[in-house]
């Protein structure tokens, strides 16, 4: 070995990685040619004859892909469904190799947007016993539903359980035909593709995958297989074998290693029964496989403190996937995002993630399809500002720019007050962000909203059962929800016919009344105080019409206080 050869290695060593990750950093951007010469990589066709090395070797560890040819007609049943605003949820079961089925939910948005043709998703779940309901926003984790959000951007999606979870739990690895778990999702999800592209309201080729965690590596394994997914993203999926599960001792020690959760029936059992859950001995790396996506697209959700997959691993991962993307001319097809947050899939980052698919797919949702809060640029502006305030709070105000306007701290003359208004918000964006509320360990949080919805046509069922679930949740979590009714606008408010819009407030108003008797909420009426039971007084609102003066904002803070 040369002495310039050594000195590398030695400073990769230096630095925290090993030999056999500096090795494997190095070949990275070489291939063998026919002759069995190692050549350097300089074209996509010499990357080709790489990316089939690096499928080669993700097969001796996971089990060969079966061949696709002659396969039997999907057979697609479906079992159930349900219509939200801007897309009907399916939930449909199909065929996807002899006497191998799938269960799946399937969104297809509504007709109203106009369009005939759609891009798609494949979104896939997490560890969760629910399987696809995770990625419908049913689990503990109301951030992990990119499913739906992505189908109220205007995408057809396609959710299947992983075999083990959800319809699928009773799923049995030891009879099946696959040499891992693993090998199994990897076909399926390429049958989800296949059921996508046979759609007439599909562009065949502008579909991608999504997932988080077990979806996120899942993701990540079934884009370096299936070549006709444009973009991947990964949310908390990877790091390098060597900073997997950084620091658990405990568990490494009672499994034989730190690889045993990847040996697992449901993902690679080879990986203990054949490389000893040693990742030196493993014939590939999450970097390796990561860069056999390129030059398609690939998005990263990494966040600081994610305590399966260190930060560490993923940055080392990066410079080499990174090395690769430069050399095939598409450096802006890579992106990683490095929210400071936990094992998570944090609104902002989910937001990033969307911007770069329409980019990749070159679709654009907000011209194309209904509003949702996930086009509200003041959303993730003030999620940021909330992020960087996590001190614990007694009071939490939860709205609109009615709630954000306030001066809290003021009104109700004290400190333990937190403002958690965002303009324009709806209140299917006030449920993606009440892990910021729980964040605060709150004694009360006082929820103001439903106007916007109202604006944006969204149907007074749907804001009932959104505010159903705010209750719901906040109450799990121990904290006591007080309710609004909305307040009227005057009539002079421009933006709506005044009274035909303050004639569906008081619909809504008897609803959210219905709800506050039901759930056992106390309730907060401002109408009484401010309007003439038609209109809002307009001395107690600004010349829009809707928001508030200084003397509204005194009387509600009064009303608060009663409830304190």
């Amino acid at each position: 070995m040369s002495g310039i050869r050594l000195y590398f290695l030695f400073i990769i060593m230096f630095i925290g990685g090993s030999p056999a990750f500096a090795q494997r950093q190095q070949a990275l951007l070489s291939y063998t040619d026919q002759s069995g010469n190692e050549k350097a990589v300089h074209t996509i066709a010499e990357w080709d004859t790489k990316r089939s090395d690096i499928l080669k070797r993700m097969q001796e560890v996971m089990g060969v892909l079966p061949d696709r040819a002659n396969l039997p007609p999907m057979n697609i049943q479906y079992t159930d469904s349900i219509d939200e605003h801007r897309y009907t949820r399916y939930t449909i079961r199909f065929t996807v190799a002899q006497n191998e089925q799938v269960t799946a939910y399937l969104y297809v948005p509504n007709p109203g947007t106009g369009l005939r043709k759609f891009p798609a998703m494949l979104a896939l779940h997490e560890t969760d016993r629910i399987g696809k309901g995770s990625v419908d926003g049913q689990g503990y984790n109301m951030n992990l539903g990119y499913a739906k959000e992505l189908a109220q951007r205007g995408y057809v999606v396609i959710a299947p359980d992983y075999p083990d979870f959800g319809d699928s739990e009773a799923y049995d690895f030891k009879t099946d035909r696959y040499e891992s778990g693993t090998m199994k999702a990897i076909f399926n999800n390429m049958r989800c593709v296949d059921l996508l592209q046979s759609r007439p309201d599909v562009y065949p080729d502008k579909i991608g995958v999504i997932g988080h965690s077990l979806g996120g590596h899942n993701a990540i394994f079934t884009g370096a297989f299936d070549d006709r997914l444009k973009v991947v993203v990964s949310s908390c999926g990877w790091t390098l074998f060597h900073d997997y599960y950084n620091g658990d001792e405990k568990s490494a020690k009672k499994h034989g290693g730190k690889l045993w959760a990847w040996a697992q029936e449901r993902y690679m059992p080879l990986i203990r029964d054949k490389y000893h859950l040693n990742p030196d001995e493993l014939p590939f790396d999450f970097d390796e496989i990561i860069a056999a996506i390129a030059p398609r697209a690939f998005f990263s959700n990494s966040p600081l403190n994610d305590a399966n997959f260190s930060l560490q691993g993923v940055k080392k991962g990066i410079d080499s996937i990174s090395e690769v993307y430069g050399v095939l001319q598409v450096p802006a097809r890579l992106k990683v995002h490095y929210p400071d947050s936990r094992h998570d899939f944090p609104p902002t980052a989910r937001w990033q993630a969307y911007r770069f698919i329409d980019n990749v797919l070159d679709f654009n949702p907000v011209a194309q399809t209904s509003y949702a809060y996930l086009y509200n640029a003041q959303y993730f502006k003030r999620m940021e500002d909330f992020a960087a305030d996590k001190s614990q709070k007694n009071i939490v105000i939860l709205g609109n720019s009615l709630t954000e306007r306030g001066q809290w701290e003021e009104i109700l003359g004290r400190a333990d007050v937190a403002n958690r208004g965002i303009g324009s918000d709806v209140t299917g964006g006030y449920i993606s962000r009440l892990k910021d509320v729980f964040a605060l360990k709150p004694k009360i949080c006082f929820i103001e909203g439903g106007v916007n919805d109202l604006g944006h046509n969204i149907s007074p069922g749907i804001i009932l059962r959104n505010l159903a679930v705010l209750i719901d949740t906040l109450r799990r979590e121990g904290i006591v929800p007080v309710l609004n009714t909305l307040t009227y606008v005057t009539d002079h408010y421009k933006s709506h016919d005044p009274k035909d819009f303050n004639n569906r407030i008081k619909s809504l108003n008897r609803g959210i009344r219905s709800l506050a008797k039901k759930k056992k909420v106390r309730l907060i009426d401002l109408n009484k105080k401010i309007s003439d039971s038609s209109f809002l007084i307009k001395k107690y609102a600004i010349e829009d019409g809707i928001h508030y003066t200084g003397e509204t904002y005194s009387l509600w803070g009064k009303e608060i206080m009663k409830m304190l």
